[in-house]
């Protein structure tokens, strides 16, 4: 039982907030439409602008570079085979970055769950786009464009420091919400009759203003430890996170890692408390329960794509700090069969054991069942690649969204046979808390 994050000193701080700030300001500069902040270990990635893109419906692939559109009918689980042969096809040394829907997993392997709309292949399950231009924020900023202009307007924009900000922050209420507590209830009935062992139920908190989602992923990420963090606004989705775990990770070797986590208290800050509430969550059988059930599925997606000697559980049960809460963590690793790519390996895990459920397909039916909405982007992905097979995808939890004119929280509890409904209730509250008091409102 350790803690997985060191205290940084006061110049790793410093450092942090200026990289944070520069990738800020570069959202907010009005040279983008389109721009994707992706923050991991400590380094910020921007990418600004599309010069090119690929677009996953449920029906087909559609790519774009420049004013070239061309389309491919496919469904099923050829939809990512055909999105690694479009990428394939990409050249030069590119890096892209983009999201997917978690409604994608339907399309992949539940067909007969999808919307009408989704069907019918109305509704974008998968974005990808290589950028403009790109800004890597780490120990040095370097900036990657072929165009000498924008370089000059973004070298110039990044020596001007930002004026401190006066940010309005919302007050919201997010506590009791009886419906959800009532499908909880639903769902422990179904796993009671052994239609599944445990599902992901989430509860939506809507916005009544417009929110500020660079802000707030700012100041939001200056009160939360993520593992991976993010902001953007792309082909019609806004959000701003500070997700708690990977989806999956892949590096040049072919080395993939997940990282699930599962079992939850509240973190407030007060060493003592803290560590007796997680004492409290390590001996709960409930959770521990439904952590080792999460870990054995996900050793289970490893195997279908990995050599089967290299598939470990690195680590299992550690403490996890995130934000306002605490978890049991887990990490699994392997090694891809050489048939197999990243998106094998994207495909085999998504959407999270953690924010779905187990069987995922009996999970998928219950989630439609008792959530009245699709999920959009809320338990997706948004996704780093690059041009030598790397891969990196952060689960999207804890994060403001927006789309359509809306905006909303959102925030799940994983349901077993042991569960209570109002303990997970309190469970999606302290979730929320990660997000909530940093919401800023624009103007």
């Amino acid at each position: 039982m350790t803690n997985d994050l060191l205290a940084p000193t006061k110049k790793q701080h410093l450092m942090l907030e200026q990289k944070l700030s520069a990738a800020a300001q570069l959202a907010d500069s009005q040279l983008f439409t389109d721009y994707l902040i992706y923050e991991q270990d400590g380094n910020c990635w921007f990418g600004g602008g599309v010069v090119r893109s690929v677009t996953l419906f449920a029906d087909r692939l559609e790519s774009r570079h420049g004013e070239v559109v061309s389309v491919r009918k496919v469904a099923g689980s050829e939809l990512c085979q055909a999105l690694a042969t479009e990428l394939a096809g990409w050249q030069g040394k590119w890096q892209a970055g983009g999201w997917a829907c978690f409604e994608l997993a339907y399309a992949l392997n539940a067909p007969h769950l999808l919307t009408e709309a989704e069907r019918a292949g109305e509704v974008p399950l998968l974005y990808l786009c290589q950028p403009q231009v790109v800004v890597e924020l780490g120990d040095e900023t370097r900036i990657v464009t072929d165009s000498p202009a924008l370089e000059w307007q973004l070298t110039a924009l990044l020596n001007n420091k930002p004026a401190p900000q006066d940010y309005r922050y919302a007050e919201l209420n997010i506590g009791e919400n009886l419906p959800y507590q009532n499908a909880v209830r639903e769902a422990i009935e179904s796993i009671n009759r052994h239609d599944l062992e445990k599902v992901i139920l989430s509860r939506k908190l809507l916005l009544d203003f417009t929110p500020d989602f660079v802000a707030t992923w700012l100041t939001g990420r200056q009160h939360n430890n993520p593992s991976r963090s993010f902001s953007l606004q792309l082909a019609g989705w806004q959000a701003s996170g500070f997700s708690p775990e990977i989806v999956v990770s892949v590096d040049k070797q072919g080395c993939v890692t997940t990282e699930p986590l599962a079992g939850t208290r509240r973190l407030d800050g007060v060493i003592a408390q803290d560590l007796s509430r997680f004492n409290e969550l390590y001996r709960d059988p409930k959770e521990t329960h439904e952590h080792a059930i999460s870990v054995r599925l996900s050793v289970e997606e490893m195997l279908a794509v990995c050599e089967p000697s290299s598939v470990v559980v690195r680590q299992f049960m550690e403490r996890k700090e995130r934000g306002s809460v605490q978890h049991l963590a887990s990490t699994v690793c392997g090694q891809l069969t050489a048939q197999n790519n990243a998106w094998h390996a994207f495909v085999s895990l998504f959407p999270a054991v953690t924010a779905s459920g187990i069987p995922k397909r009996e999970s998928f039916a219950e989630i439609r069942r008792l959530e009245k909405d699709s999920r959009g982007l809320y338990a997706g992905a948004v996704l780093r690649i690059n041009h030598d097979g790397t891969l990196d995808a952060a689960l999207v939890l804890r994060s403001l969204l927006g789309h359509q004119q809306t905006a909303w929280l959102q925030a799940g509890a994983g349901v077993v046979s042991a569960s209570n409904p109002q303990r997970e209730l309190t469970e999606t509250t302290e979730k929320l808390s990660s997000v909530a008091p940093w919401v800023v409102k624009r103007g």
